[in-house]
């Protein structure tokens, strides 16, 4: 009967000692999470920072995670490296950035699919046990995002048609942004987000592909007079995790992460980007921005000439993955949480 009584008081001791899922291990760990973005950008602020401080608080102190930002242990391109040579434990990735290695996930790249970041969030989490896990194999996946979509920016007069992009200079984020601008006639320029500002103002491009969260972070408010809400695509990002540090990992410390990343830790992240848009939004028209929306027969004669991505998207990859009927997949989801 002692001993039984003895167990008991055992049990409960621990459950007092370690609530809400501490590790229990009576040894410390800590993580090293890194990501390429100054300490005051939405997502240090709105997740790495919550996240850290939440697994900290669910497991007494006993898993901590480090933050390294602005690019201290990696950059966009090189993130994904860092992380399987455990430069970091977790890191911040976008896909795109590392062309041919999230292959499957490269369908979230093409235009005029989705309509926030959230939009976005939940169709990978849509597709990814039956078809987007084999890109991320190799990881521990923690959460995955998408950034704000891109909007056309412009100094004169609004891109309302495809007339309108007729000859303009349009500076484009990325090869889809760029070949999405000879479709529509214009001349697509390349230039760093940080060139942006200047050259609107100079007349060095007319207009730009970018979300509103550039509004401010690339002074873009002062020379972007006329927006046009074309949602074009978002851009994917995910939290991975070096696997091995992960299996290495005691269950309890892994049962305390699991708690807090996650499918819906994803959502909250991209909810705080499209958050962070309205509010540049809201900036810029407080300023005097005209903001527009497409028409339905504008939209609907842009997106036939978008077409043509979703076919050699589906051609460069059938070989290699189901893809039409990953595309379909997609399309169907973002039809459900329109």
């Amino acid at each position: 009967m002692k001993k039984i009584c003895l167990g008991v008081i055992v049990l409960i001791m621990g459950f007092v000692l370690f609530p809400g899922g501490s590790t229990a291990s009576g040894k410390s760990i800590e993580l090293k999470l890194a990501h390429f973005m100054p300490t005051m950008h939405v997502q240090h602020v709105k997740a790495f920072e919550p996240f850290a401080e939440k697994v900290a608080e669910l497991s007494n102190g006993e898993v901590t995670i480090k933050i390294f930002p602005s690019g201290q242990l990696g950059n966009p391109k090189t993130m994904v490296d860092a992380i399987r040579m455990g430069i970091t434990d977790i890191g911040f990735v976008l896909p795109s950035y590392v062309p041919g290695r999230f292959q499957r996930s490269s369908v979230f790249e093409l235009p005029f699919i989705f309509n926030s970041a959230v939009h976005v969030t939940r169709g990978f989490y849509d597709l990814y046990d039956d078809y987007l896990a084999p890109d991320y194999k190799d990881f521990k996946v923690l959460w995955v995002l998408s950034a704000p979509l891109s909007q056309v920016h412009a100094t004169e007069t609004p891109l309302l048609s495809i007339a309108d992009f007729d000859g303009r200079k349009i500076r484009g984020g990325n090869a889809m942004e760029s070949k999405a601008i000879k479709l529509l006639g214009g001349n697509p320029v390349g230039m760093p987000i940080s060139e942006l500002s200047i050259s609107l103002q100079k007349g060095v491009v007319d207009a730009c592909f970018t979300p509103y969260a550039a509004l401010q972070s690339h002074k873009l408010i002062d020379v972007s007079k006329h927006i046009t809400e074309f949602n074009f695509s978002g851009a994917l990002m995910c939290v991975l995790m070096n696997k091995k540090k992960w299996n290495s990992l005691p269950q309890s410390a892994k049962d305390v992460i699991g708690q807090v990343a996650g499918r819906e830790f994803g959502l909250k992240a991209a909810l705080a980007f499209d958050d962070d848009d309205r509010k540049n939004k809201a900036a810029a028209e407080a300023k005097g921005t005209q903001t527009y929306q497409l028409s339905e027969d504008d939209r609907a004669a842009i997106q036939k000439k978008f077409d043509v991505f979703y076919s050699e998207w589906v051609e460069k990859n059938k070989s290699k993955m189901p893809a039409k009927e990953i595309l379909n997949a997609l399309f169907e989801s973002a039809k459900t949480h329109q």
